[in-house]
């Protein structure tokens, strides 16, 4: 069984030796900050990244930092720096990370720049990090993309006694809304300088899973401390183990009974009842935004999910998203085509293997337009 839950490894001088095993099998996603390099070392680290993703076939995501609440004054951001955001977009990273800076008007002018440079793919990740974020988090839920929780930040300005809570109802509110929410800030904190965790922050990480986290993101452990493999092999270790017990596997949410859902909604959510009383190995859903995919993987089936996406950039898009994989093919195929073609897509994929059943998902293609309709059936294929 893969891990379902992404990693997120920050770079910084301890990565720099280690950057081809990161993409290969340590993370999903990696972290450019210029508290952690330069600006020519970050570029360097993003480049070195897209050359390292093509050379092993991965979809690494590189989310960019536009937060510089780090700094040694550790004042707060009154603003958000436009050339910082400029960069993001000159260097066609996949993610930026964007502080909340008392309200949303400062985030709304990154998502105006990203799109007025043409940048519209580029995810909006909002930092859950002060007070003020908190109070406006269903407003920020519905405009971000995908939510980080920096519990650093965020427990300077509310009582330590709260912040169990205010990361659980997070967390819950994040996934209600299909939005992927990462955890971040001393998940491993004391592998910084020791090689082995404690044993609350193995319990702090598994809970994170159990709560319902799409990804958890290593800051210091990875980008300046003594053991950044170890750390990144640990999460992973843990991940992968706590994903397998019961508190995680027998999420029978009833919260969809009082949801109003598309077609496309609809079906994702049907393919976690299926899974009940069909022994099915793998989910394959063909999606060209990568919607469907995040549907499913919002209701937490228990086998992984299979996202056939039409570009290495849609592919991207889902690396922060738990429990999808994805498989590239650019040609828009006919119902016959992605109904045979499925099981090989899982097969070549290592989440199937012969004999074993699939669930397929996808819309009737309307060959000839741009426009592909949403989800609208489900079928099961042996492999």
């Amino acid at each position: 069984m893969n891990r379902k839950a992404k990693v997120i490894a920050t770079l910084g001088n301890s990565t720099e030796g280690l950057l081809e095993e990161i993409v290969a099998k340590g993370a999903d996603a990696v972290l450019i900050d210029t508290y952690y390099g330069s600006t020519e070392e970050c570029v360097d680290r993003i480049n070195k990244i897209k050359e390292l993703r093509e050379k092993l076939n991965k979809n690494t995501a590189i989310i960019y930092d536009l937060d510089h609440i780090y700094a040694e004054s550790k004042y707060k951001l009154i603003k958000i720096e436009e050339e910082s955001v400029q960069f993001a977009c000159e260097n066609d990273v996949d993610f930026v990370a964007c502080p909340f800076v008392s309200n949303l008007d400062e985030i709304r002018k990154v998502k105006d720049i990203l799109h007025a440079n043409g940048k519209k793919d580029i995810g909006l990740i909002v930092k859950i990090d002060c007070k003020e974020a908190y109070e406006n988090i269903d407003e920020i839920i519905q405009f971000a993309d995908s939510i980080m929780i920096n519990r650093d930040e965020l427990g300077m300005e509310l009582p330590y006694q709260d912040l169990p809570g205010i990361q659980k109802e997070i967390i819950k509110k994040a996934n209600a809304s299909i939005k992927e929410v990462i955890l971040t800030t001393q998940m491993l904190h004391s592998m910084i300088y020791n090689p082995r965790p404690t044993r609350a922050e193995v319990s702090d990480v598994a809970n994170a899973v159990i709560d319902g986290v799409d990804a958890i993101m290593l800051i210091e452990e990875t980008a300046i401390g003594s053991y950044p493999k170890e750390a990144l092999e640990t999460v992973d270790r843990i991940i992968t183990y706590i994903e397998t017990q019961d508190k995680v596997l027998n999420n029978n949410s009833k919260e969809y009974r009082s949801l109003q859902m598309d077609i496309a909604h609809a079906i994702s959510l049907s393919t976690k009842y299926l899974l009940d009383s069909v022994d099915v190995n793998n989910i394959v859903t063909y999606t060209k935004s990568g919607s469907t995919a995040k549907f499913i993987a919002r209701y937490r089936p228990n086998v992984e999910i299979l996202a056939v996406v039409p570009s290495k950039q849609k592919a991207r898009k889902l690396a922060l998203t738990r429990g999808v994989t994805t498989f590239i093919e650019e040609n828009t195929l006919t119902m016959e085509e992605m109904l045979s073609l499925a099981p090989k897509f899982a097969k070549e994929s290592e989440l199937a293997k012969e004999g074993d059943l699939i669930l397929i998902t996808a819309g009737q293609p309307d060959l000839g337009k741009e426009n592909v309709p949403p989800t609208d059936f489900v079928n099961i294929r042996q492999v």
